[in-house]
């Protein structure tokens, strides 16, 4: 494959040459040149991006891998209260969480951080060892970034994930329009448009909190129950930001937000889903190519997935919108990320459906997490709280590979 740098370089001599042409028959071809290198530069990109993540993740040596399983989050939480010393592996992973934060974010170092070799590092099993009342054995247990991703709806849609990026990362979206012209008429000379979409870190925090009681136990099963915890609520919080993402106060844009999505209005105060409606979705999609991938599926909230197993495609004939986890032959998931409260004319209890290719979904990661330890401001309940952050940001790479109703009635 080529470097996007010489895909870019012919892509503007193609440009240039296709703004310039006259001939019919030649400006068709440029066309169809520029649609090939646009769908080039894109894979590229994407290809760039996720080798650029993998070699910013560090390769841990059989030593350290062996080290970082003694690692206890509940152990780094104590220490990481005021007038604690940190110290052991514990210690060492502070000092590679700051270094990574430093490098990948380039933001205030406020806190303590664990480093992503840590997040995606196997976690420890019980037994017992004399400094530390547990020995800690290889095991296959998933790591923190691998139950996150297995957590997230966006997983199972085929949304992409790019680890370990550092800085801002640029893709081009965009692309030619080729139209057949009579032999006899003037050739459009409108020049395709290509546009620059940047995905760059945006903090996302969970707010934890921990009994003291319960920080000074020794239990892997703690550190288990602080770990899930952190998962679960990071994992919710990603898939809001994949389908209902506004785009502003520090959010992602999601597909429901995104600019070129395909949009299909029912009704001045919306309206029921219909077989034709479900269709239709299809069809819009599949009118802007976005029918070529095994991702396609539907996404809607729980009110809507029991509407689907209700309504019948054709009165009077028991066979439903939904049927054996499909609908229209293609997938059905489930989010109550997707809301159930959106208003049009009379109504604000609407819901949205989005179907699409969750493949032109791109969900970045940057460094590993950071957390703030607040021992002050629920002291009297005996709770510590945790701020944990950690920076994503979202990319509808391909807004017309999707289609959206947001005004489906459920009542």
């Amino acid at each position: 494959m080529r470097n996007s740098n010489e895909i870019s370089a012919e892509l503007e001599t193609r440009l240039a040459e296709f703004e310039s042409c006259q001939d019919v028959a030649q400006r068709k071809d440029l066309a169809g040149k520029v649609e090939e290198l646009t769908r080039e530069l894109k894979d590229a990109q994407l290809s760039e991006a996720a080798r650029k993540a993998q070699a910013n993740q560090r390769v841990l040596s059989p030593q350290e891998k062996k080290d970082i399983r003694r690692f206890s989050i509940s152990k780094f939480l104590r220490q990481s209260l005021p007038g604690e010393t940190m110290d052991g592996i514990e210690a060492e992973m502070a000092a590679e969480g700051k270094r990574e934060f430093q490098e990948s974010i380039k933001g205030a170092a406020e806190g303590v951080f664990l480093p992503s070799a840590l997040l995606r590092t196997y976690y420890y099993t019980n037994a017992q060892e004399a400094n530390y009342g547990q020995a800690f054995i290889e095991q296959t247990a998933l790591t923190y970034m691998g139950k996150l991703r297995n957590a997230t709806l966006g997983r199972k849609l085929g949304v992409r994930y790019l680890d370990g990026l550092q800085g801002n990362i640029a893709f081009v979206t965009g692309g030619a329009d080729a139209s057949w012209v009579a032999e006899e008429a003037a050739a459009s000379k409108e020049k395709p448009t290509y546009t620059k979409v940047t995905m760059s870190p945006k903090r996302l925090q969970v707010l934890q909190g921990v009994t003291y009681d319960l920080m000074h136990q020794t239990s892997k099963a703690l550190d288990d129950l602080i770990m899930e915890d952190m998962v679960k609520a990071h994992a919710v919080a990603l898939d809001a930001a994949i389908f209902t993402g506004s785009g502003s106060s520090g959010e992602p844009t999601g597909v429901l937000a995104a600019s070129g999505v395909n949009n299909i209005d029912i009704d001045t105060n919306g309206g029921p889903l219909t077989y034709n409606l479900l269709v239709q979705m299809e069809t819009e999609v599949g009118i802007d190519n976005g029918l070529l991938d095994d991702t396609l599926a539907y996404v809607s909230n729980a009110k809507v997935q029991g509407k689907l197993k209700t309504i019948p495609q054709i009165a009077g004939y028991p066979y439903y919108l939904m049927n054996d986890g499909k609908v229209n032959g293609y997938p059905f998931y489930m989010s109550n990320a997707i809301p159930s409260n959106l208003e049009k004319g009379n109504s604000s209890v609407l819901s949205a459906i989005i179907f699409g290719n969750w493949s032109e979904v791109l969900v970045g990661s940057w460094g590993g997490m950071q957390l703030i330890v607040d021992p002050y401001t629920a002291k009297a309940n005996g709770v510590l709280e945790i701020s944990a952050a950690a920076y994503h940001d979202v990319l509808v790479r391909t807004p017309a590979a999707f289609c959206k109703i947001d005004e489906v009635t459920t009542a």
